[in-house]
């Protein structure tokens, strides 16, 4: 038994070998202890021949062949290879080295590549050095003042630690800097005096300083007070600014010490993920080449994946390719020969021993079998260390029980550890202690990891497949040894990742997946590609398909075609969102951080961190831990048994509910009908339906039809007309509506009158509307009163008036007060247990984080464990109901003791108290609420809402205006709306549309969709902006705090109507969103704006306008007016619609 500990000790350390198979960011700086120089020996050679030619010789010798282009596929090793650069030149002390990913959103890359290089130079210089050394900018600066023909040591000597106020320090670092530039080593260059001033302000380590310089190198503005404490740095001004402080940095480095400046772009293949992908790579490589022009000692280095640049290359200018390519592009092959991979294994085993202080490592075939290189030299690095690391952990798996009869004649790990010389410790040194008392509080721990955490989820495919096979592997863990899991990489090709994975609980259900991850972008055909490898290997499998951004509509395409036929085979597509994928990430981290400590295993079990994502339940079944294994699946236990223990293919899953396509042990050979039609599928659960044909209306408009160029007034939404001298009229197309549209602007700036005339048009036009109201002022449509304000009014304008009296049906609804017109809310709606298990889960969790919003539940570890259980009780409620859920359901089976709920729920509430907790809670907030959850009403649904169906009146148009005031504070407000949102997205599934047949107005949308907080409004708010086109169903987002607003979904929204903001936390936000691609800058232009002006910002393209005014002014309505003008809408809506007639009459008269 001791044996077995030392040996599994053994494996985990060896292991550690083998993980770092992905360079990241933070890596580039540092050597890499077991790099092989063989490896990518052509790539290395020709840098370092570069380099040697412009040290050795004069600068620009070189000529434009200063650029290198590395490009490969995925897991080449590309960014691996830059880190050797790095280290190399560094080493040599030849080269200042700097690196960008070009990941962010940037408008100007000359900016961002100066910020990216001043980055590069605060890390240590010295690759093998501590961290903290002595970074690459200290190293310049020092070479510049510290000969002493230069700078004396006594005024250096004052400069450093002399007392001296902010006019007397400004005054010595303008009289050396003087003294610097005209020394005789520099005299004939012609150095940038401010850039060596900064250098000098540096070398009095002041924080405060440090900091200021910083943003000067970045080539920003100082403000007057930050400028006091530099004052002898001239104004950052001019267009070239940033060119011109690299251009004086790279000079800097050739002075003082003839190195080049080597400035490398990475992970350049995430261009791609936005819609301008070749016109951003061209302004990308236009302002490199701008600074190899600059600098005759630069060399630029571009690296990327192959197929982008040959994406990209056929939009370049020739002139481009000529300077790019002029030194020869360097293919970096991905495989490894078998020499390069027994190099590379047998230098992280000899480096593994060496960091233990043991002996050299042997030959490493001794360990992995004589074959191992045949079998996997073909392969990527990334991939032949993760085969690897596979091999070794197979080696080491736990015996079988019977394994402990035979002899023991000693292990190829019992070896290896004597080869090593006993780096992992003899068999006395196991610990056969009991667990120790954790010193950590693991739960503030992990709370402040996520607080520091700046996560990022990687690009390539294969390393977010990495990060999804690593959190299934964690969460298996969670559940102790509940979970048996088995994950075997499969190479379908390199364009699709993809594993085939056997799950099996302790209580013998089983289950087998194929899962592909395919995410690639549909331009250019990449996803289409990736679908033509997945299809013909899902044959007899049960499949998943994964993907970080959201699957595209369905299209009467390829594509689309291939989608379903994933679908009719059985598969099922899920979407990961970023935040899980970060916190996947996290949690890896955070694992590997503290996974030695005592007591860590024992909390990591009980917080269950990834264990309420739904891909990873869905994949591991998790909803059918603690469940009895059905009859049939029982009798047929021995043969799956049996099947599992034999070297064979994959057998079908033993599961309680299997997924469309799987089927139990012991069934007949057939699949389970699909009740995915006649289930309303929840509607962020993408392709739950296999036959929806959604409409082709997700298609990249002309410019041309979003500005309208071509359209009538009979067709067209007049919004305004251009400031200008020409004063044309500004028309919106009606399905770039259903594109979305905003209308931002501070208290007073007319952005509700704009709103509600586009509004007015679109009702004209037969198009009906939703206002949800929470001031009260838009329920004056409802208000006869308003209507008739203007008596005097000129005979045209009233005439519009009467003709929109005459075409629209207008109802009010007030939920959460009975004596107006109520709408019935409940926790889940009709036919939620005719849905798969993993889409009643997802309606479950959104309907328990509402009632947690209204509960006031937090973070800490009780309130998140009640958030668990609620989800719990509303899935099993979910499942049982085919009818609508109520609070009361939700309480009565609280309080019931189900045994279901109890089972379930035993880890986080054993002694029941949280659940005795939670109906004392609901049912206060029930008795508190009872207007919002026992108030009756009508029921939600939007067909009514819209006037569709029997709901409809003939020759009218439905204007609905639900008016939140009643609900009391906003968690109620956030909890109605979110429900309100969940069916809006149903509406969207069950009725594609290709033309816009109806608009949604959120007025005062940031408290549903805030920039600083997540409510229970936010991710199905921005699930609607995506989804709610494929629908014909136009979102419109109205504000008056634009500060407060969350723009992550700005790109869901095609037109923003932006009028006076004098914020400035607004303007600041705006200018983040706006200017890079419109050139809008919102800080000059709205501060200044009348009422009633706007600027129209549309897939970049900006015009200045003067909005229309509404044919109906909203002014406030009396709380119990709206509550009156409610109840007289009800029914057929006669009564409200009389009043109306009075503006007819009033007409008549005169």
């Amino acid at each position: 038994m001791q044996q077995d500990v030392v040996e599994a000790g053994s494996a985990d350390k060896l292991s550690q070998a083998f993980e770092h198979s992905i360079t990241w960011e933070d890596d580039i700086w540092r050597a890499d202890p077991v790099d092989v120089p063989a490896v990518h020996a052509k790539a290395r050679r020709k840098f370092s021949d570069l380099l040697a030619e412009i040290t050795n010789g004069r600068p620009g010798a070189a000529g434009p062949s200063r650029i290198l282009l590395f490009h490969g596929q995925s897991g080449a090793g590309k960014t691996h290879l830059l880190r050797a650069l790095r280290t190399a030149a560094h080493r040599e002390g030849r080269a200042y080295f700097g690196y960008a990913q070009m990941t962010p959103d940037v408008s100007n890359y000359a900016d961002y590549y100066l910020r990216r290089l001043v980055h590069s130079l605060e890390k240590a210089y010295d690759p093998d050095g501590p961290a903290d050394g002595e970074s690459g900018l200290a190293r310049l600066t020092e070479r510049l003042v510290g000969d002493s023909e230069v700078l004396s040591k006594a005024h250096l000597a004052d400069l450093r630690d002399g007392s001296l106020s902010d006019e007397q320090l400004a005054s010595l670092v303008l009289r050396l800097a003087d003294e610097v530039v005209a020394s005789p080593k520099f005299r004939e260059l012609e150095l940038d005096i401010n850039i060596v001033r900064a250098m000098l302000y540096l070398e009095r380590h002041d924080p405060r300083i440090d900091q200021r310089v910083r943003q000067y190198l970045f080539g920003r503005q100082l403000t007057p007070l930050a400028h006091q404490a530099v004052a002898a740095l001239d104004p950052n001004t001019g267009e070239d600014r940033a060119f011109e402080i690299i251009s004086a940095l790279g000079t800097l480095m050739w002075t003082v010490e003839r190195a080049s400046l080597v400035f490398s772009i990475d992970q350049v293949e995430d261009l791609r993920f936005f819609d301008d992908a070749e016109e951003r790579f061209q302004r990308a490589a236009r302002d490199l080449i701008q600074i190899a022009n600059r600098l005759p000692n630069a060399i630029i280095i571009i690296s990327c994946l192959e197929d982008f640049y040959g994406q990209v290359r056929g939009v370049l200018a020739q002139s481009y390719i000529d300077r790019i390519e002029k030194a020869g592009p360097v293919p970096l092959l991905e495989s490894r020969t078998q020499d390069e991979a027994r190099l590379i294994i047998a230098k992280r085993l000899e480096y593994i021993a060496e960091e233990a202080g043991g002996l050299a490592f042997p030959d490493p075939a001794q360990y992995f079998g004589p074959d191992f290189f045949e079998e996997f030299g073909g392969l990527s690095t990334r991939r032949l260390l993760e085969h690897a690391q596979s091999r070794l952990r197979d080696k080491t798996a736990p015996a079988e029980a019977d394994d402990d009869e035979a002899p023991d004649m000693g292990s190829w790990t019992s070896t290896l550890a004597s080869a090593l010389g006993g780096i992992f410790g003899s068999p006395d040194s196991a610990d056969t202690a009991g667990p120790l008392t954790p010193s950590v509080d693991y739960r503030d721990a992990w709370q402040r990891f996520q607080n520091a955490s700046e996560a990022e989820i990687p690009s390539d495919e294969n390393e977010l497949l990495d990060v999804f096979t690593s959190a299934l592997s964690l969460a298996r863990d969670e559940w102790g040894s509940a979970i048996k899991l088995s994950v075997g990489r499969l190479e379908v090709s390199d364009e699709v990742p993809a594993f085939d994975v056997r799950v099996s609980h302790k209580s013998g259900h089983m289950s087998d997946l194929r899962v592909f991850l395919c995410n690639r972008p549909t331009q250019g055909g990449g996803l289409k590609r990736q679908l033509d490898k997945v299809l013909p290997m899902t044959a007899g499998k049960n499949c998943v398909m994964l993907r970080a951004s959201d699957y595209p509509s369905n299209k009467k395409n390829q594509t689309a075609q291939a989608f379903r036929k994933f679908r009719e085979g059985g598969g099922r597509l899920f979407t990961i969102p970023i935040p899980e994928w970060e916190r996947m990430m996290m949690v890896r981290e955070f694992h590997a951080h503290y996974r030695n400590d005592p007591g860590f295993q024992t909390w990591f079990e009980d917080a269950k961190l990834l264990s309420n994502i739904i891909s990873i339940i869905s994949v591991l079944r998790l909803d059918l831990l603690g469940r009895a294994l059905p009859r049939a699946a029982s009798r047929a236990e021995p043969e799956a048994a049996a099947v599992a223990d034999a070297p064979a293919p994959f057998s079908p899953p033993v599961d309680i509910a299997p997924a469309q396509g799987e089927l139990a042990p012991g069934a007949p050979d057939q699949t389970l009908p699909d009740h995915s039609q006649s289930a309303l599928p929840p509607p962020w659960s993408l392709g739950a339906n296999a036959t929806d044909q959604r409409p082709a209306n997700d298609d990249e408009l002309p410019l041309s039809v979003i500005l309208d160029e071509s359209g009538t007034s009979g067709s067209s939404i007049v919004a305004g007309r251009e400031v200008g001298v020409l004063n044309k009229p500004i028309s919106l197309n009606k399905n770039v509506l259903k594109r979305h549209s905003a209308v931002l602007g501070g208290s007073g700036s007319g952005k509700t009158t704009l709103a509600l005339c586009i509004i007015e048009q679109l009702l004209l036009q037969g198009i009906p509307a939703i206002l949800i109201d929470r001031k009260g002022d838009l329920c004056s449509y409802a208000n006869p009163d308003v209507w008739r304000a203007n008596e005097d009014e000129y005979t045209e304008r009233r005439g519009e008036r009467e003709r929109l009296a005459d075409a629209i049906d207008v109802a009010v609804y007030t939920p959460g007060r009975s004596s107006g017109r109520p709408i019935s809310i409940t926790l889940l709606p009709n036919g939620i247990n005719e849905l798969p298990e993993h889409e009643q889960q997802l309606l479950a969790n959104l309907s328990a984080a509402a009632l947690g919003d209204m509960l006031h539940l937090k973070n800490s570890a009780t309130h998140q464990k009640q958030s668990g259980t609620l989800s719990v009780a509303l899935r099993i409620l979910g499942s049982r109901h085919s009818r609508e859920v109520t609070l009361g359901d939700l309480i009565d089976l609280l309080e019931d003791e189900d045994p279901e709920l109890t089972d379930l729920t035993q880890r986080m509430d054993p002694s029941g108290r949280i659940r005795r907790d939670l109906v004392a809670q609901l049912d206060s907030l029930r008795h508190r609420n009872s207007a919002l959850f026992e108030g009756g009403g009508e029921s939600l649904q939007m067909e009514r809402l819209l006037g569709l169906g029997p709901h409809a009146r003939d020759g009218r148009t439905r204007l609905s205006i639900i008016y939140t005031g009643f609900l009391g504070d906003n968690e109620n407000i956030l909890f109605w709306v979110s429900q309100f949102l969940s069916e809006a997205l149903r509406f969207c599934q069950r009725n594609p549309n290709d033309e816009l047949q109806a608009v949604v107005m959120f007025d005062e949308a940031d408290l549903y969709i805030p920039a600083n907080a997540k409510p229970a409004t936010a991710e199905p708010l921005q699930s609607l902006l995506k989804r709610a086109r494929s629908a014909g169903l136009g979102i419109m987002l109205a504000t008056q705090s634009p500060g407060d607003l969350d723009y992550k979904s700005r790109d869901q929204i095609t037109s923003w109507f932006i009028g006076r903001v004098r914020e400035d936390t607004a303007l600041r936000k705006l200018k983040a969103a706006f200017q890079s691609e419109s050139g809008l800058d919102p800080a000059a232009v709205l501060p200044g704006q009348t009422v009633g002006e706007f600027h129209l910002v549309q897939e970049a393209h900006v015009r200045s306008m003067k909005a229309t005014r509404s044919l109906i002014e909203a002014e406030q309505v009396p709380f119990d007016r709206i509550e009156q003008l409610a109840n007289e809408t009800k029914g057929q809506d006669e009564r409200q619609l009389r009043l109306f007639d009075g503006l007819r009459s009033l007409a008549r008269r005169l």
